[in-house]
């Protein structure tokens, strides 16, 4: 390799041993040698200069991006070229460590304290592969499949140590186009490779990806039996059990992925998804804690991780079977909004948010729970106006928090108003809160249409005059959303119709009356309710619910 040739970068933040490297890689002949001691550094460097080969550590001080985070930016932003060599060096030898360093994928991977001769070693392996390759990646780089595959199909002799490579390129090309019969296809024609430990990963990720669930399992399984700590394996297992409706199981495999290699972003993300489907609301608050702090300090940083950490903490309060765990969730959700103004990675968000609103919705989440309903309904009527006044578009980053407190309220009409506009306005969010939204609107779907027949079945029975009916059906309809304004309106309705009729207690409906008319009374309405509701107040009065004006 010449050295004498390439743009060499070391990230170092500990100077002696950035003395060290940059004096090995000048003894193997380099000319240019740059450092950075921070991240931050390497990204601006990387963007105004051209980058051959980049050696960086992957511990580049406490709350700085790291060095997976470097990598996966200067990736991203395309900060270098798909023939660059990436070389991460860590003195950490610890399980997960290792585990998340090569399921990062850098070019290589180097344990300190190593040689000189061991340096120069993965780098000209690395090098070589990458330029043997080069043309492939830049097509890969391009998303031009086409000629990437090209280019793969002109390597004529390849050398034995590429072919595997060029294997997983082949693969990794028909995943990205979805194209899993063709993948499964070309995996089952290698048999020399198919014993092999990536091969039957590859395989447990193509039957995983084609709903073959008992074929991934299986592959999966036999990973393990070769490298019993493989967390992709206990990925893909993980889910495989929760599509096959094996929650224990899922989660099981999927807490021993975690311990194994806690460092991946997909993989806390993946949890967060098997836990809230199992109801644990354990892991469920861990994960999202993680995946919160895995991205805040990368190209992936997203403001939702952070609330959705905090949602969990009031869904873990919600399902909580004792008055002290629930504070306890409760606390924590607190504590994460009170040292929110010093986290550095909420106060350089690149995204529509408002801290002072999505305070005012987890407070009135906690009423809801705590069943203030009409506090909890007050202030989200005033986030609502807020939101509207605040931003030209609905934040992608406030939509999930108050949706949840919509669901929570029975508030079925908002939650298809805000659905609707986010719809229109084609508002893109992250995996888990589509999960969750997703989820959302399901779970709401069963309630509304259960709410909707019978709020429809008592209006026609008010019609018909049977009124003692319909207060039985909108009753049960004000159970299903407890604090909605038109059918506590409807109900009101029934009970002035009713008192006065021998048949009726007069005195119990008119005290039901007056519980309905001081949910009204403050409860913030819409326009057409307030309107309907003023309409009203001489009726009650006549009837005596209300005192005379």
């Amino acid at each position: 390799m010449p050295y004498t040739d390439v743009n060499i970068l070391v990230v170092e933040d500990q100077r002696p041993f950035l003395i060290l490297l940059k004096g090995l890689l000048t003894n193997l002949g380099a000319k240019d040698v740059m450092t950075a001691n921070q991240a931050e550094q390497a990204v601006r460097f990387c963007r105004n200069h051209q980058v051959d080969i980049v050696v960086c550590d992957l511990h580049l001080g406490n709350n700085k991006k790291n060095g997976f985070e470097l990598y996966q930016e200067l990736m991203h932003r395309k900060l270098i070229s798909p023939g660059t060599v990436f070389l991460l060096i860590s003195a950490d030898a610890t399980r997960p460590v290792v585990l998340g360093s090569i399921e990062h994928k850098p070019d290589d991977y180097l344990l300190k304290p190593f040689s000189q001769a061991q340096l120069k070693s993965r780098l000209n392996r690395s090098w070589q592969r990458k330029q043997y390759f080069k043309k492939v990646l830049l097509a890969l780089s391009k998303q031009d499949y086409i000629s990437a595959t090209a280019e793969l199909d002109a390597m004529h002799n390849m050398p034995a140590p590429y072919q595997r490579v060029a294997l997983e390129i082949r693969l990794e090309i028909l995943w990205r186009q979805q194209r899993y019969q063709q993948a499964l296809a070309l995996l089952q024609g290698q048999t020399e490779q198919l014993p092999s430990q990536w091969a039957q990963l590859a395989l447990g990720k193509t039957y995983l990806a084609m709903q073959q669930f008992d074929d991934a399992i299986k592959c999966a399984k036999k990973v393990l039996l070769l490298n019993q700590f493989d967390p992709e394996a206990l990925d893909i297992l993980a889910q495989a059990k929760s599509a096959q409706q094996h929650p224990d199981e899922a989660l099981e495999h999927i807490r021993q992925a975690i311990k194994n290699s806690p460092y991946s972003l997909q993989r806390q993300m993946l949890a967060a998804r098997i836990a809230r489907d199992s109801a644990d609301y354990e892991l469920l608050t861990e994960a999202t804690r993680a995946t919160w702090q895995l991205s805040k300090n990368t190209i992936f940083k997203n403001v939702n991780y952070w609330c959705n950490h905090i949602s969990s903490l009031l869904d873990a309060a919600e399902a909580a079977e004792s008055k002290n765990h629930r504070h306890r969730y409760q606390q924590e959700a607190l504590l994460q909004l009170q040292r929110a103004p010093q986290d550095e990675a909420l106060n350089r968000l690149d995204e529509p948010f408002s801290l002072d609103i999505f305070d005012q919705i987890v407070h009135a989440r906690m009423d809801a729970i705590d069943g203030k309903l009409i506090n909890a309904k007050r202030t989200l009527m005033d986030c609502q106006n807020a939101i509207d006044k605040e931003f030209e578009l609905y934040p992608a980053s406030l939509a999930p928090s108050s949706l949840q407190l919509m669901v929570d309220l029975g508030e079925f009409d908002e939650v298809n108003r805000l659905l609707t506009t986010l719809a229109n306005q084609q508002t893109e969010l992250e995996d888990s809160s589509r999960l969750l939204v997703r989820k959302m609107t399901k779970q709401v779907k069963a309630s509304e249409q259960q709410y909707t027949h019978i709020n429809r079945r008592g209006i026609q029975l008010y019609q018909q005059e049977k009124f003692a009916d319909a207060k039985a059906a909108f009753n049960s309809a004000l159970a299903l959303s407890p604090v909605n304004a038109g059918i506590a309106l409807n109900l009101l309705q029934c009970l002035i119709k009713l008192v006065g009729n021998p048949d009726e207690d007069d005195a119990a409906l008119i005290k039901e009356a007056r519980q309905v008319y001081k949910i009204l009374s403050n409860a913030p309405m819409r326009e057409q309710h307030q309107s309907k509701f003023d309409g009203l107040k001489g009726e009650l009065a006549r009837v005596g619910i209300t005192a005379p004006a």
